[in-house]
């Protein structure tokens, strides 16, 4: 069931303020809100820090620097799709550039519709990013299960000498009579067996 995206967050860095107001009119009604902004690199990558921004617009040139760097730099780092919004006459070759990186180009000027277009691609991007994410923690947490379980079943083999299937079903049997995870009825068994 797909749902409405919640209202995103945009992070907009530009040393034109023309680019900060319209940014800030522009914005599809309801969906988008900007939450920080920044004039320069020095100044984004401060504000940055710890930020979970679902969209970074990024007006290349910045003052300080051109931006590319500072946009590979957000796009690896940080769980925010980046836009690199760049002169017409230069997209092609930062487009060549800053894709591979997994980085949208725009460029400017343009239409309200491409804007719009490029703030909703992005933040669909974001919102498949925070699913993987999401999967990809909970995969780990399983795996780490499995690591606890299978050190329990090696115990219990070594210490009791089960076989790995025997040693397999006692710590089901454990977990299903304490009404406890087999990763916290493998852990019990490691606090009684590894310290010996």
């Amino acid at each position: 069931m797909l749902t409405r995206f919640a209202q995103k967050e945009v992070f907009v860095i530009s040393s034109n303020e023309n680019f900060h107001r319209y940014v800030r009119e522009n914005l599809p009604d309801g969906d988008f809100t900007v939450t920080g902004c920044a004039d320069s690199c020095t100044e984004a990558r401060q504000k940055m820090m710890g930020s979970r921004c679902a969209v970074v617009l990024i007006n290349i040139p910045l003052s300080d620097e051109c931006g590319t760097e500072l946009a590979s730099d957000l796009a690896e780092n940080t769980p925010s799709s980046v836009i690199a919004v760049v002169k017409n006459e230069q997209e092609p070759e930062f487009r060549q550039s800053l894709e591979p990186a997994g980085i949208f180009v725009l460029g400017r000027p343009f239409p309200h519709t491409s804007f719009h277009q490029a703030l909703y691609d992005a933040a669909s991007a974001y919102a498949r990013t925070q699913i993987m994410s999401q999967e990809n923690q909970r995969l780990q947490i399983k795996l780490i299960d499995l690591r606890i379980v299978n050190r329990a079943k090696y115990a219990l083999i070594q210490y009791l000498g089960m076989t790995e299937e025997q040693a397999h079903k006692y710590i089901e049997q454990q977990a299903m009579n304490q009404r406890i995870s087999k990763r916290t009825a493998a852990e019990n068994i490691l606090k009684t067996y590894e310290n010996h």
